[in-house]
């Protein structure tokens, strides 16, 4: 049996794969690992980063934070625990909904959202209406938590419509991307509004 300790190396959401390289400097090798699970080795050739063979059964990897603590043990003969970022925030985002069941859908927001749009008679698109219009009027990070090298918080907005004056809250799990005030959302958690506002 080979084992291979791999750190985050980047990630490739658009082909639904995440690249990992050794820890090993003196052998520096990477792998493909696919959101459906399989592990690929990897020869980068001119920036491409091109999955090549499937890994063998018995080749295990650890994978480890920055500090080098095992996070998570897979090989393509056993079970899956790996968590990608998108799942790992899911996790986050579900323990938070089952404290706080009174949260609405992303849907009964966004009808709620676009039945004031009528009554206003916008004839804007509806992503213009339900985003470009909204002001933030206050954010609060309800926590923060590490996931393989990158950080990312439990965020809460509270947010005003510009044109027809309804406030809501969204609360969500956000990336936190250093020097940037764009935060990109990973997984909604839910709205807070009042339906006759």
């Amino acid at each position: 049996m080979n084992v291979f300790q791999v750190k985050l190396h980047h990630i490739d959401s658009g082909n639904c794969l995440i690249t990992f390289e050794t820890v090993d400097a003196n052998n520096k090798r990477y792998f493909n690992r696919f959101d459906s699970g399989g592990w690929y080795t990897v020869y980068p050739s001119g920036g491409y980063w091109e999955s090549n063979s499937r890994v063998s059964d018995d080749v295990v990897f650890e994978i480890v934070d920055g500090k080098g603590n095992v996070l998570f043990t897979e090989s393509n003969g056993g079970p899956k625990t790996f968590l990608t970022h998108k799942e790992q925030a899911k996790k986050v985002a579900d323990e938070y909904k089952e404290q706080n069941s009174c949260l609405s859908t992303y849907e009964q927001w966004r009808d709620w959202m676009l039945g004031a749009k009528e009554a206003c008679g916008n004839t804007d698109y509806n992503e213009h209406w339900l985003y470009t219009c909204s002001k933030l009027i206050n954010r609060e990070v309800l926590m923060k938590y590490q996931h393989l090298g990158l950080t990312f918080a439990l965020t809460k907005d509270a947010n005003e419509h510009t044109i027809c004056n309804k406030q809501y809250t969204h609360v969500y799990v956000a990336q936190i991307l250093e020097n940037f005030d764009f935060q990109p959302c990973v997984a909604i958690v839910g709205y807070e509004f009042t339906e006759n506002q």
